[in-house]
C-alpha cells in the first residue's frame, strides 16, 4: 500500500478520534484535504519541488500516532532544557505534537501576544482562527500540507493584536519523546495585526535515537505596517525526518525576517511561500545549515512579488561534509504589475569532503518592466591555501 493510501486509510477508520478533541474549524478542513491527496496524491523525484527529497521513503515507515489526546506525564518546563544564553523568552512547550499548558508571561498586557493552543483560541479567539487558519496554506496544493491539514489535532495560535510591540521573543519549543516510531503533525498559526512588531523563536529537539517523524505546517499573516523576526533552529538526531511547510501573507509596508539554522539533523525538508500582497512589502528569508554522514537538508522557497515597491531577499549557506546532501532550490516570482521590486538571491555550499552533494537550483521568472532582481550560486571545496594559514 503506497504512503498517502495507508493515511487516508487510517483518516477515514479512525475519523471519530481524531475529530472528537479537534476545534470545528480543524474538522470542517479534512474533507478536503482527502480529496486533494486522493487525487495528487504524494509527489514524486519528478515533482519539481521535491527532484532532490523522496517523500514517499521518508513516508512508508509504520508510524504511530497520539489519536487520544495523551497528554505528557512529565511537567515539559521541568523535564526539558532549551536555554538561550542571555535571552529572555515567552516559552511554550509542544510534545510531539501536543500543546502544554503555559507559564504565564510576565511581561505587562501591552507587551504580550496571546499564545495559546487551538482549542482555548476556539473559545477565545474564534473569528481570528476562523479568518486565518489553511487561508495562506490552501493558496497552492502541497501534498506535506494536505496530510498535516488531514491528521493534525490541536495547534498554536500566535495573536498580536494592533499596535502591540512584543518585548520578548516568544519561544516555542517543539519535542519530540516516544518510546516508539512516533509521527507527529504541529500546526501553528501567527497573526499581526496592523502596526504590530514580535519575535518568534522555534526550537526543534528530539529525545532519544528512535525513529520519528514531524509535518509541520506555519501560517503566517503579517498585517499592514507588522513587523515579524521568526527564528527556526533545529537539533534532533540521524533517525529524525522533518517536514516543515511555512506559508507568508504581507500586506502594505510590512517586514518580515526568516532564519532557519540546521545544527544536526536526519532528514530536514523546509518550503517556505511568501506572497508579497501589499506595495512596499519586504521580506528576508536566510539559511544556514551543517551537516555531516549521510544528512539531508532541502530547503525551497517561492517569493512572489504580487504588488509594486516590494523587496526580497534570499541568503542560504551550507556546509557539507562526508555523504552529506545540501539541496537549495530559490524562485522569485515578479508578476505583472509589480514595478519597482527589488530581489536578491544568494546560495553558496562549501563541500568538505568529495562524497558531499550540493544542488543549486536558483530562478528568477519576471513580468514586469522596471525591477533589479539578481541570483547566483556557488559550490566549492575548501581552499587549501586558506586552510594552511587557519
Amino acid at each position: 500500500m503506497s504512503s498517502e493510501k495507508q493515511y487516508l486509510s487510517l483518516f477515514r477508520e479512525q475519523r471519530s478520534l481524531l475529530d472528537a478533541p479537534a476545534p470545528a474549524v480543524l474538522n470542517a478542513r479534512r474533507d478536503e484535504a482527502a480529496r486533494l491527496l486522493e487525487e495528487n496524491g504524494l509527489p514524486t523525484r519528478k515533482t519539481e519541488r521535491y527532484k532532490y527529497t523522496d517523500v514517499e521513503a521518508a513516508l512508508a515507515p509504520d508510524y504511530g500516532l497520539n489519536l487520544r489526546r495523551l497528554r505528557p506525564s512529565a511537567d515539559p518546563y521541568e523535564a526539558y532544557r532549551c536555554n538561550v544564553p542571555g535571552l529572555s523568552t515567552d516559552l511554550h512547550y509542544v510534545v510531539n505534537d501536543t500543546p502544554c499548558p503555559a507559564r504565564r508571561s510576565e511581561s505587562p498586557d501591552g507587551e504580550r501576544a496571546h499564545v495559546l493552543s487551538f482549542t482555548e483560541a476556539a473559545r477565545e479567539f474564534p473569528a481570528v482562527l476562523e479568518k486565518f487558519y489553511h487561508s495562506a496554506a490552501a493558496a497552492t496544493y502541497d501534498a506535506v500540507t494536505a496530510l498535516n491539514t488531514l491528521l493534525v489535532q490541536d495547534g498554536l495560535l500566535v495573536y498580536v493584536p494592533a499596535g502591540v510591540k512584543v518585548k520578548n521573543p516568544i519561544q516555542i519549543v517543539n519535542m519530540s519523546d516516544a518510546p516508539r516510531p512516533m509521527m507527529s503533525n504541529r500546526r501553528v498559526l501567527v497573526v499581526l495585526e496592523a502596526g504590530s512588531e514580535a519575535a518568534v523563536l522555534f526550537c526543534d529537539h528530539a529525545e532519544g535515537t528512535g525513529d520519528a517523524l514531524s509535518t509541520q505546517v506555519v501560517e503566517v499573516y503579517a498585517a499592514t505596517g507588522a513587523r515579524l523576526d521568526l527564528y527556526t533552529l533545529e537539533e534532533t538526531h540521524d533517525r529524525f525526518t522533518r517536514f516543515n511547510n511555512l506559508y507568508v501573507d504581507q500586506e502594505e509596508s510590512s517586514t518580515v525576517s526568516l532564519n532557519n539554522i540546521v545544527l544536526y539533523n536526519g532528514l530536514s525538508r523546509n518550503l517556505v511561500d511568501i506572497r508579497l500582497l501589499g506595495p512596499h512589502a519586504e521580506v528576508s528569508a536566510c539559511g544556514a545549515a551543517v551537516a555531516d554522514r549521510k544528512k539531508r537538508i532541502d530547503n525551497n522557497i517561492l517569493v512572489d512579488h504580487a504588488a509594486p515597491f516590494g523587496t526580497s531577499r534570499m541568503l542560504y549557506k551550507y556546509v557539507l561534509d562526508d555523504s552529506a546532501t545540501g539541496a537549495f532550490a530559490g524562485r522569485v516570482l515578479v508578476r505583472e504589475g509589480a514595478e519597482k521590486t527589488a530581489s536578491e538571491q544568494t546560495n553558496a555550499n562549501l563541500c568538505a569532503s568529495p562524497d558531499a552533494h550540493a544542488y543549486a537550483q536558483p530562478m528568477l521568472e519576471i513580468y514586469a518592466d522596471d525591477v533589479k532582481c539578481n541570483h547566483g550560486a556557488t559550490v566549492g571545496k575548501l581552499d587549501e591555501q586558506a586552510l594552511l594559514y587557519m
